[in-house]
């Protein structure tokens, strides 16, 4: 399967810069649209995912600066200001609102698709952080006992044990509650979502499979214990 291309959003009301700019990009192999308003820009940014913006300052209907500040509402995406306007105000300006980075015109090629390029490039590594981030929030490990959450499974030193989408839930608030008892009631309400009733064995031939398999009686890293009055605690040692 080929890699998508990024695609890119340049907004510029002067057609000869707006036509350069896009065959500079288009030759380097990204996809891009053109738009010569904000409103054409909204109605854009309404129905695609883009991946980089380049934004003029200077639009018929609308400033640009203004416009940065719109998108960043709802929007982390790259902004490039590419512009005729050179002061500092200008430039602290287009850094107030959002935008990454501020070149004016005229530009060279080079420069342009090398800040094109670092952009994409620094809002991926962005992305894989969170990324990164939001998977090892998804896993508890617990010596050689690995609970990975959007899955429901256990592993036990790298092998899956099989547990049922029950004894998971069992074992996941069992884990969560590390070292405190949980009656067996409780561990029933909270899994099942109803009072245990005339239930009462689910719970003990829950835990006594789920043991079973992970395990855990001949484990020198973690347990899980009955109690006199029939809950259960799971501790590592």
């Amino acid at each position: 399967m080929s890699e998508r291309k990024h695609l890119i959003l340049i907004v510029e009301d002067d057609a000869d810069t707006a036509q350069l700019s896009a065959r500079m990009l288009r030759r380097r192999g990204y996809g891009v649209l053109l738009a010569c308003t904000a409103a054409e820009a909204r109605a854009f940014i309404h129905k695609d995912a883009f991946d980089l913006i380049v934004l003029d300052v200077g639009l018929p209907d609308c400033d640009g600066f203004a416009l940065c500040k719109e998108i960043r509402q709802g929007s982390d995406t790259p902004i490039l200001f590419l512009t005729g306007r050179k002061t500092t105000k200008d430039k602290v300006a287009g850094m107030d609102t959002g935008g990454d980075y501020y070149l004016t015109k005229p530009y060279s090629a080079e420069e342009f698709t090398a800040v094109i390029k670092r952009l994409l490039q620094k809002a991926q590594q962005e992305r894989d952080k969170v990324d990164k981030a939001a998977r090892e929030a998804a896993v508890i490990t617990l010596g050689p006992l690995t609970l990975m959450l959007p899955e429901n499974t256990a592993l036990v030193n790298g092998c899956n044990a099989k547990l049922t989408p029950k004894e998971f839930a069992v074992l996941l608030l069992l884990v969560k509650n590390q070292g405190r008892e949980l009656s067996s009631k409780a561990i029933y309400e909270n899994v099942w979502g109803t009072a245990m009733n005339s239930d009462k064995n689910a719970i003990r031939m829950h835990v006594s499979r789920l043991k079973k398999k992970l395990g855990a009686d001949n484990s020198d890293s973690f347990s899980i214990l009955t109690g006199y009055g029939g809950g259960y605690t799971f501790t590592t040692m």
